[in-house]
């Protein structure tokens, strides 16, 4: 898989997160991705470099969808990709399609993107991958702060994770960056606006960015068994 190097608006798009993010939710070359909405490095160019599957980028910029050509074609894996041009608030995707929708760029509310991709994933089987900020810690300092920069209220990992509950989808990982892995990330590439930098300049602020991800589950669905504690 080629290397990459994240940018603070998709903190979580380099090579090997996706990797681990493919294995750990067992996406295979016979999978079919949907990347919607592209930030800096295509999340699903990197995935196919690596496993061969089929991806499908969809976004409103056919700029962004340029640079994803050119990224695939240097990969390697021209030919597995289909761009597609969007309207990024009521998308025409295919139904019941993908094994695994990403959305690499951070999102301000997680609801409402988890229920516009629901319908593009396999019922029961599809998995959605998107990042979002998060309150971490126990330190809030420059939550406020954080909150106008982002254009969006801050919640916990655990709030992040009933939410996606909440629109149609089992939880399955919760993965926060690093303080370190912040500070490293703003530290290499300045990210507008200029006040997320100058917050992680400023020390712990209790705020980090998280990669959350859910299975598509039906009405139908039986329960998982409650284990036995005895």
């Amino acid at each position: 898989m080629p290397q990459s190097a994240a940018e603070p608006r998709a903190p979580f798009t380099t090579a090997s997160v996706m990797g681990r993010l493919a294995r750990r939710l067992e996406i295979g070359g016979r999978s079919r991705l949907l990347e919607f909405g592209v930030t800096g490095t295509s999340a699903a160019v990197l995935i196919a470099a690596e496993l061969g599957c089929r991806i499908t980028v969809a976004d409103a910029s056919r700029d962004a969808l340029d640079r994803v050509r050119s990224e695939a074609e240097a990969a390697g894996v021209r030919g597995l990709l289909t761009p597609m041009a969007v309207d990024a608030q009521s998308p025409s995707l295919p139904a019941d399609a993908f094994d695994l929708a990403i959305a690499g760029a951070r999102a301000r509310v997680l609801g409402p993107l988890a229920r516009l991709l629901r319908p593009a994933l396999v019922p029961s089987r599809g998995h959605l991958a998107a990042v979002v900020a998060a309150r971490v810690g126990t330190q809030a300092r420059d939550l406020a702060s954080w909150e106008r920069a982002l254009g969006a209220p801050l919640r916990s990992p655990q709030a992040e994770l009933a939410e996606l509950q909440r629109c149609g989808y089992e939880p399955e990982l919760a993965e926060a960056l690093s303080e370190a892995g912040l500070v490293e990330l703003y530290g290499v590439h300045p990210a507008p606006p200029d006040e997320e930098a100058a917050l992680v300049q400023s020390g712990p602020g209790g705020v980090s960015f998280m990669l959350v991800a859910g299975r598509r589950a039906e009405p139908s669905e039986r329960p998982p068994a409650a284990r036995d504690r005895g």
